[in-house]
């Protein structure tokens, strides 16, 4: 069974949720100051890029996931500001992180495609942290299943207070609340598949790095992976109330992100060559002598 709380500090809880995504922080960070010179990029601009997108990448994050699962907060307003306890949606900072070091970009005047391929390997590599907080925490959990790595949340995170794992089997009708019950129906360990994949899409991106390939073009090659490979895995989750067509809100969101991706990465490509080609053209030309 897996408990959300990782110790305690007299009142406060401290939870492996928090613990595990400063640990991703502090990867990604890693990450990018190991690759800071292949960009020409100094210590202290990593520290500033690193400080915007965790900043407006939290404040996304949480911002979404109050307003998809706003029946949560109604009556407790303050409690949208317990991020410590769980609750980021992806898309969302995603969304205020790339806003965020887009403006940082072209406040410093620097490249915005080497600001994007120096970050895109360190967003999976921390994303695959923040996953191990969801599965210790008990959010995004999977769907209902009792076979090989099930995992087990505990009925109660608190006294008093219900898991929101059983919450929403609850009120799906996957168990129901009896006075014996200590814990929620097993589920499917979807956030440590999704950490194994993140970690996948990370070494994918430093490979072609390290190759030359898709230069100024690998952020946009880590969106259209991880639009696919997050299209598919949102099958096996089981924290949704509702669904759209049977699809979730970040199936959804793949679905149009995938296609703007691609494009994107058609149209760049087609700029660099019309670019290079422009640069051939222009330079110097021999005559033939008389």
């Amino acid at each position: 069974m897996v408990n959300p709380v990782a110790f305690t500090l007299g009142p406060l809880s401290i939870r492996w949720y928090g613990i595990m995504v400063a640990g991703g922080f502090l990867a990604g960070y890693g990450l990018m100051s190991a690759r800071a010179r292949r960009y020409g990029f100094k210590p202290d601009d990593i520290s500033d890029l690193s400080f915007m997108a965790m900043l407006a990448g939290i404040i996304g994050a949480r911002a979404l996931y109050v307003i998809r699962y706003w029946h949560e907060f109604s009556g407790h307003v303050l409690d949208a500001f317990k991020v410590y306890q769980g609750g980021l949606v992806f898309y969302g900072g995603f969304i205020g992180a790339v806003i965020a070091i887009v403006l940082l970009t072209r406040h410093r005047r620097w490249s915005l495609g080497h600001v994007a391929d120096l970050m895109a390997p360190a967003l999976p590599l921390g994303h695959a942290f923040g996953r191990i907080g969801c599965l210790l925490n008990g959010c995004c959990f999977g769907a209902p299943y009792n076979g090989c790595g099930a995992v087990r949340y505990p009925a109660f995170v608190e006294p008093g207070i219900i898991n929101p794992v059983l919450d929403v089997q609850l009120r799906l009708g996957v168990v129901e609340l009896t006075p014996e019950l200590s814990h929620c129906a097993p589920v499917f360990p979807i956030q440590a598949v999704a950490a194994i994949g993140n970690l996948m899409i990370c070494a994918a991106l430093l490979w072609l790095e390290k190759t030359g390939r898709c230069r100024n073009r690998l952020f946009i090659v880590y969106m259209i992976i991880y639009s696919i490979a997050r299209f598919f895995l949102e099958f096996g989750r089981g924290d949704y109330l509702t669904r759209i067509a049977g699809l979730t809100p970040s199936q959804i969101t793949c679905l149009w992100l995938l296609p703007v991706a691609i494009g994107i990465y058609v149209f760049s490509e087609w700029w660099q060559r019309r670019k290079n080609h422009a640069t051939s053209s222009a330079g110097p030309k021999q005559h033939a002598g008389k």
